[in-house]
């Protein structure tokens, strides 16, 4: 259930080995109702001039413009945290030296915690990255009033890395894809779906 939180089936609260207990627990993202187009008091030429300045340098690039129909076409690398929702999540552990708790937002670009598995304490080095690819499509409704519509495609790649107590390591890394309008799984289960933050970027530049 949404903002709900729950623990992890196979990661059960009070998971007890001699002298060691411990707790996963995860919150779903929570969605957004962001618009995702909008009509502004400009000519189509203006609002392509206005996102391109906005979104060309840096993490972003302008990767097409299409005037014919309408397409300008931005891509966006680099940490995930503001434009992708996986909700929030929380490991405590336990052992001789005391109780420590982790919480932290599931599309953090880089986090490193503990995990109890039932066997041992973990320290797991979390890193995620993301690629998107937004589409704003430009289309004249009079003179001077645009309609600006966007929507993007999301490459998200979570990859951990577990350290044992014998300083064995194991990594594993994953992708998943979706849109603007619909979210996708990890195994875990960690849940994602884009925040709206860039598509909201995108059309608050069109009207500056």
């Amino acid at each position: 259930m949404k903002g709900a939180w729950k623990v992890i089936p196979g990661l059960l609260a009070a998971l007890v080995v001699p002298g060691c207990t411990g707790r996963f627990d995860y919150v779903g993202p929570m969605g957004s109702a962001a618009a995702t187009s909008a009509v502004v008091d400009k000519s189509p030429d203006e609002v392509w001039r206005a996102i391109s300045s906005a979104f060309d340098g840096g993490p972003f690039a302008v990767l097409g413009l299409d005037k014919d129909s309408g397409v300008l076409t931005l891509g966006y690398h680099g940490d995930p945290e503001r434009y992708v929702d996986c909700g929030q999540i929380a490991s405590t552990v336990t052992n001789l030296r005391g109780t420590r708790t982790y919480t932290f937002p599931a599309a953090a670009a880089a986090t490193e915690y503990e995990l109890m598995t039932g066997k041992e304490i973990l320290v797991v080095a979390r890193r995620t990255r993301v690629e998107i690819r937004l589409t704003a499509t430009v289309s004249r409704v009079e003179a001077r009033r645009t309609r600006v519509s966007v929507s993007a495609r999301y490459i998200l790649t979570r990859t951990l890395t577990t350290r044992d107590a014998q300083d064995r390591e194991h990594t594993a890394s994953h992708a998943i894809h979706f849109g603007s309008e619909h979210g996708a799984a990890f195994p875990g289960p960690v849940t994602c779906r884009a925040s709206r933050a860039l598509e909201a970027e995108v059309l608050s530049a069109a009207t500056k």
